[in-house]
């Protein structure tokens, strides 16, 4: 199965950087043997949007492929698609699927932004700190979540470590306030875990270290997702992003099983 979306192109290139990803031939397997637990990690990638009747058998597809390995409990769909369909959302919903429609963004060239705080680039071992940082802004405080963060980062520090990503970041002082990082993928590259402080929102961070990590990749296209018309789309908007596609996706978690 070849992918048309940009969205999963830049995500099972990132997969395979961490995981394993099989061809089915008619469906994607995706695999992070090393956190069964993370929902975007373990997934089905589908050719489209599940229709009506087809949820079931790509429910016992999942289960057979990755429900049976320890620590996955969970079931995510993502397929293929550039509009944002999402099929059968009334089946999805009923079966215990929360949907997301992100909107898949491009740039070729970003406008410059003034930093308001000392921004540069993170060694791989300052990289772990970005978990901190994401403890601090996530909805979710649980030490389940607490390692996936842990191992989030350690993933990160291995690609900067390698040379295939690099991660920047905006201090107050000595402190972590804001961090982003982008994957280098050949010819595009994609943004992970723009995340800043809550105490230093809405002073320019975020559009100032998207600009230096794409002033320094080696990629002619960056691509970066969105939640649709969220006050982060704009800030993207702001420096140069363009709305290219818009893809979407299906998790069912334990909690909604």
């Amino acid at each position: 199965m070849n992918a048309r979306s940009l969205a999963l192109i830049t995500e099972l290139a990132l997969a395979e950087t961490r995981g394993r990803v099989t061809d089915r031939g008619d469906y994607l397997v995706v695999e992070t043997p090393d956190d069964p637990g993370y929902y975007y990690g373990n997934l089905l990638v589908l050719p489209a949007a599940p229709q009506l009747g087809e949820v079931a058998f790509w429910s016992r597809r999942f289960a057979d492929e990755l429900g049976q390995r320890p620590g996955v409990r969970h079931a995510t769909f993502w397929w293929d698609g550039t509009s944002g369909d999402v099929g059968a959302r009334d089946e999805l919903l009923a079966a215990g699927f929360a949907l997301e429609q992100p909107q898949v963004m491009a740039a070729t060239r970003l406008a410059a932004q003034e930093a308001p705080l000392p921004v540069r680039v993170l060694s791989p071992d300052e990289v772990l700190a970005t978990a901190e940082l994401a403890w601090i802004v996530g909805d979710r405080h649980d030490e389940a979540y607490r390692q996936f963060l842990l191992r989030r980062a350690a993933w990160h520090r291995e690609l900067v470590a390698r040379g295939s990503a690099h991660f920047h970041g905006a201090f107050d002082g000595d402190a972590l306030v804001s961090s982003l990082g982008l994957v280098e993928l050949g010819d595009l590259a994609r943004y992970q875990d723009v995340q800043t402080h809550p105490s230093y929102r809405g002073r320019g961070l975020a559009g100032a270290l998207l600009v230096a990590a794409a002033d320094a990749t080696r990629a002619g296209k960056v691509v970066i997702l969105a939640e649709p018309e969220s006050l982060a789309s704009r800030v993207y908007e702001r420096i140069g992003f363009r709305t290219v596609e818009r893809t979407a996706s299906a998790c069912r978690s334990p909690d909604l099983a």
